[in-house]
């Protein structure tokens, strides 16, 4: 879990959104989903006088003390690069774990944790927030891919569509070599109805900038934009999505 997070949730927390994957996903190109994990965003701030040197030496703090500790996450740093819609977000820490292991890694921060607890809330001020998160797919490169790009795209079901007729679409997509992961978002805590502009989140990860572009190009040029229209004009409207630079700093 993101530690010592402090001010209040905001509308945008939904950008969490993944970064990457706390379990196991098949990596192949269809869709399969898997039970969901727990996913912690949070959107953060520095703090006067602090820098990303701060932050990088809190990192550095946090690894030591997760090796000690056996606390078993996974953390992402994402950072804007195309984000519309009047958001605000520096910077934005994105967390995975099983249940268990997010719910015990609180209680050891708790109990052992407070230093580091301090030495993040002097860094940053952020808000944070918690969803289940469902992965569909995942390719091998992710396993050490440390630099990439996040997506994420919130949906609403159309009027008299069921979450059986949803999920059935979903499971029937299959995934290209420029998409490295993929999965979908509902939130959980720290967010109320209306929160969010949408009811689920579609998580995208891309290698780099590259690919994610490449993927636009297959829609615009290559005929894509007909499954997405077919999506959108008889499953779900969406939003819009934003994209970040995404940095893995720990793995379990």
């Amino acid at each position: 879990m993101q530690i010592g997070f402090t001010g209040k949730t905001t509308i945008w927390s939904f950008i969490l959104l993944v970064a990457l994957i706390a379990g196991q996903v098949r990596a192949d190109n269809h869709s399969e989903m898997q039970n969901a994990v727990a996913m912690e965003s949070s959107i953060c701030s520095l703090n006067a006088g602090k820098t990303m040197d701060d932050v990088d030496e809190f990192y550095s703090k946090f690894k030591k003390w997760a090796k000690k500790n056996d606390y078993k996450t996974f953390h992402t740093m994402n950072k804007p690069l195309y984000v519309g819609g009047g958001v605000d977000i520096p910077m934005l820490l994105i967390e995975f774990g099983s249940y268990q292991e997010m719910g015990q890694g609180w209680d050891k921060v708790s109990k052992n944790g407070q230093d580091l607890l301090a030495f993040f809330e002097e860094t940053l001020t952020c808000s944070r927030n918690l969803a289940h998160y469902f992965p569909m797919h995942s390719s091998e490169a992710m396993a050490t891919d440390d630099e990439r790009v996040l997506a994420v795209n919130w949906c609403t079901r159309h009027d008299g569509i069921s979450w059986d007729e949803i999920n059935q679409v979903h499971a029937s997509w299959s995934w290209n070599e420029n998409i490295g992961h993929a999965g979908l978002i509902f939130p959980a805590l720290g967010v109320r109805q209306g929160d969010f502009p949408g009811e689920f989140g579609h998580l995208r990860v891309y290698p780099d900038a590259e690919a994610m572009l490449s993927e636009q190009n297959k829609i615009s040029n290559e005929e894509g934009w007909r499954q997405r229209e077919d999506y959108f004009d008889n499953y779900a409207d969406c939003a819009g999505a934003n994209a970040y630079l995404q940095t893995v700093e720990v793995r379990p």
